[in-house]
C-alpha cells in the first residue's frame, strides 16, 4: 500500500510539474499582455484596443513559428475587434485564422461570419462567392436558404460568379485594365479557398489571384498567395510553379538577386524533373547580368556552336 501511495504521489507531482511547465511556456500569459487584455475587457475603447492589438502583433512576430500560440492570438484579436466593432480588422484577423488553420472546428461558423462582414463592408463579390461555396459544401445546412436569398439568382456555383467578376476587369468600352475590379477578383478567388480549402479547385483560384496581384503590382500580396499554395498544397501541381514564380518576381521585377537565387535554387532542389527546370537554370545563371551581357553571351555561344 505504501508503494502504491508513493506512486500516486509521484504521479500527481509529475502532472503538476507538467501543468506548471506548460502554463509558464504559454506566451499569452505574459503579464504585460494580460494587463492590457484586462484593461480592454474593463473599458473596450479605441485606445485600449490599439494597445492590446499592438501587443498581440508584437508577440506573434517574435514567435512566428509557434503556430498554436498564433492561432490563439488571432482568435483573441478577432474577438477584441468584434467587441469594438472594427469590421475591417475583423476581416483581416478572421482571414488569417481561416487560411492558416482550416481544420478548426468553428470553420463553418467563421465562413458565415466572414460573409456577414464582407456584406456589411459592401464587398458583395467576395461575399457572394463565399455564400455559393457554403451552399456547395453544406447544401442542407439550416443557413443555406438565408444565404441563397442574398445571392443573384443567375448564380448556382461559385465558379461562374468568379468568372463574371474576372470578365469585368476588362468590361468597359476602352477595354482597359480596371485595378478596382481586379482587386475584387483577387478577393473573390481568395474567398473560394478560404471557404472550402479542401476543394480541388482551391489552389487554382489562389494561383489566379496571385497572377492578378502581379498585374496589380501588389507583390507582397502575390508572395503571400504563392506561400499559401506552397504551405497548404505542397503536392498540388501549382506548388512548384508558385515557388518558381517567387524566384521569377524577385529576379525580373523586384531585382533582388539574393532572393531570386534562393528560390530558383530551392525550386531546382525540390523539383529536379519539372518542365521549368531548364528555364530556372538559365535564369539562375543570368542573375545580376544586364540584358546586354546576356545577349552578348548568347551571341558568343551561337558563334562557337557554328564553328
Amino acid at each position: 500500500m505504501n508503494l502504491i501511495r508513493k506512486f500516486q504521489q509521484l504521479f500527481i507531482v509529475v502532472i503538476l510539474a507538467c501543468f506548471i511547465s506548460c502554463k509558464s511556456d504559454n506566451k499569452l500569459q505574459d503579464p504585460k499582455l494580460q494587463e492590457l487584455q484586462n484593461a480592454f475587457n474593463k473599458n473596450p475603447n479605441q485606445e485600449s484596443y490599439d494597445k492590446l492589438i499592438t501587443s498581440y502583433l508584437e508577440l506573434m512576430q517574435k514567435h512566428s513559428k509557434d503556430k498554436p500560440m498564433i492561432e490563439e492570438a488571432l482568435a483573441s484579436c478577432f474577438a477584441a475587434s468584434e467587441k469594438i466593432g472594427a469590421k475591417t480588422q475583423q476581416v483581416i484577423f478572421l482571414n488569417n485564422l481561416m487560411k492558416d488553420y482550416p481544420d478548426r472546428p468553428d470553420h463553418k461558423e467563421n465562413v458565415v461570419k466572414m460573409i456577414g462582414l464582407l456584406d456589411s463592408l459592401n464587398r458583395t463579390g467576395p461575399a457572394d462567392v463565399m455564400s455559393l461555396c457554403y451552399l456547395k459544401a453544406y447544401p442542407n445546412d439550416e443557413k443555406a436558404a438565408q444565404l441563397k436569398a442574398g445571392i443573384p439568382e443567375k448564380y448556382t456555383l461559385p465558379d461562374s460568379c468568379i468568372l463574371d467578376i474576372g470578365r469585368a476587369i476588362f468590361s468597359d468600352t476602352t477595354q482597359k485594365f480596371s485595378e478596382e475590379k481586379a482587386r475584387v477578383y483577387v478577393d473573390a478567388c481568395e474567398a473560394y479557398a478560404l471557404a472550402i480549402p479542401k476543394d480541388e479547385a482551391a489552389p487554382e483560384f489562389i494561383f489566379k489571384a496571385a497572377e492578378t496581384s502581379n498585374a496589380l503590382k501588389t507583390y507582397e500580396k502575390s508572395f503571400a498567395l504563392y506561400d499559401w499554395i506552397i504551405d497548404a498544397y505542397p503536392k498540388h501541381p501549382r506548388a512548384p510553379m508558385a515557388l518558381f514564380m517567387k524566384g521569377f518576381l524577385f529576379d525580373g521585377t523586384i531585382k533582388d538577386s539574393a532572393n531570386a537565387r534562393r528560390f530558383y535554387t530551392e525550386f531546382l532542389e525540390k523539383y529536379p524533373k519539372h518542365e521549368f527546370v531548364k528555364d530556372a537554370k538559365v535564369l539562375l545563371s543570368n542573375i545580376g547580368k544586364s540584358d546586354e551581357q546576356v545577349l552578348q553571351e548568347l551571341m558568343e555561344k551561337n558563334k562557337n556552336n557554328n564553328k
